[in-house]
């Protein structure tokens, strides 16, 4: 088990210990930077604890890893966003290229990752909701049963048609994951937890847990404290420290490190068969996606030249339009990644902030405002038009009493 995982050693011999000593908590936390192997990590131990066999190998025969191996187990729930579009369309360009059965697994699973968002289940009582969006999910659905990794694939331009069409549909999915997963949901799981089942374990996996609002991290907690015996919960975060003390108590969390450029190099060949690549993980996958990287990039010097050299926030109108006009979440977050390496790198070149007890503390309180603005924005929805602007004044503010 753990084949697909590359790198983590030591979370792999620790998951790997508690299930086999069947000692391992119910109520699990994958803490660590993105693409650190969370999610890989996360549906591995739901297919090894769920297997009928003992090791559960990646090709085990057993019904419940035939279906884990193309994500439609029932037993199976997600939960929460992630970089959707980014995994599906590198992962059907690889397909495409390669058209080796491998691919055409990474493609299944990729997809599946965002259709098990819209289980029924999930949505019980929000039914009006998803009704917009019944049409698009029976279509990509049907779809994707057309592709089988134990039959042989469809002609080259059928294939390239086929995957352009269903990455096309997936566009009009993905805004609907909520931003936050909302206390309706997590009711909804609490109930289905309790339910009996046929197999032998149902897994929830919540990604990006830090961003669950008060209502929802309560009750999340309720069934935390006494989940059925059947039942694993692995929240997955990439900022431990923004979930509630009263749920990281009752959880135990297993770090996961960042992956160095040898892992990155590793996985890339692997993996996506990018032979000799410079790119780390991050590069790599916002090369897949639609945010116009060129255009953010320009914008990150000019947005901190604006607010320390005291010029007009007019300057910054073609940022902010964009954003006006990009309601993307996903995009803000990495423009205010590049800003945060910006920042560091400001720091280590200019010996005023590096040199100065007043220049150490400015920038830590920068990156507080930073850090603030990504939280109101994934978890407050806050337009990323308002955000940047308040950002901009925030900064401005700390930088002009930082030159008195």
């Amino acid at each position: 088990m753990f084949e697909n995982l590359i790198g983590q050693d030591s979370i792999k011999k620790q998951l790997n210990t508690g299930i086999q000593q069947a000692r391992l908590p119910h109520s699990l936390l994958f803490s660590g930077e993105d693409y650190s192997g969370k999610m890989t990590a996360a549906l591995e131990l739901a297919r090894a604890i769920s297997c009928n066999t003992e090791n559960a190998p990646w090709d085990c025969n057993c019904r419940s890893c035939r279906d884990h191996r193309v994500m439609n187990n029932p037993d199976l729930l997600l939960l929460g966003r992630r970089y959707f579009l980014e995994e599906i369309k590198a992962s059907a360009e690889l397909l495409n290229r390669s058209r080796a059965n491998f691919s055409v697994y990474m493609f299944i699973r990729n997809v599946r990752k965002l259709l098990k968002r819209f289980e029924p289940v999930i949505w019980e009582g929000q039914e009006k909701k998803l009704s917009k969006y019944s049409g698009t999910l029976s279509s990509v659905s049907e779809l994707l049963e057309q592709l089988d990794p134990e039959k042989e694939l469809m002609e080259e331009n059928a294939l390239k048609k086929y995957l352009d069409d269903i990455t096309n549909q997936i566009r009009t999915l993905i805004p609907a994951v909520p931003a936050t997963t909302p206390i309706d949901q997590i009711r909804n799981i609490s109930k289905w937890a309790h339910r009996t089942s046929s197999g032998k374990a149902k897994i929830v996996i919540i990604e990006k847990a830090d961003t669950l609002l008060e209502g929802s991290a309560n009750s999340l907690l309720k069934i935390l404290e006494e989940p059925p015996p059947h039942v694993s919960f692995i929240l997955i975060t990439d900022r431990k420290g923004s979930i509630i003390q009263t749920i990281r108590s009752r959880v135990r969390n297993f770090e996961f490190t960042p992956r160095s450029a040898d892992t990155s190099r590793l996985i890339l060949e692997k993996l996506f068969r990018h032979e000799e690549s410079s790119l780390s993980l991050n590069q790599f996958f916002q090369s897949w996606s639609d945010t116009d990287y060129n255009f953010i990039s320009a914008h990150i010097r000019l947005f901190m030249d604006s607010c320390f050299t005291g010029a007009s926030i007019r300057d910054l109108d073609d940022l902010f339009l964009y954003f006006d006009k990009n309601k993307s979440k996903e995009d803000l977050k990495r423009f205010l990644r590049l800003l945060s390496d910006e920042l560091r790198l400001r720091y280590v070149e200019d010996p005023d902030l590096i040199s100065t007890v007043q220049g150490q503390q400015l920038v830590n309180e920068i990156q507080i405002e930073i850090n603030k603005c990504l939280s109101n924005s994934q978890i407050y929805n806050q337009s990323s038009l308002f955000l940047l602007e308040s950002l901009f004044y925030n900064v401005r503010e700390k930088y002009e009493a930082f030159c008195k």
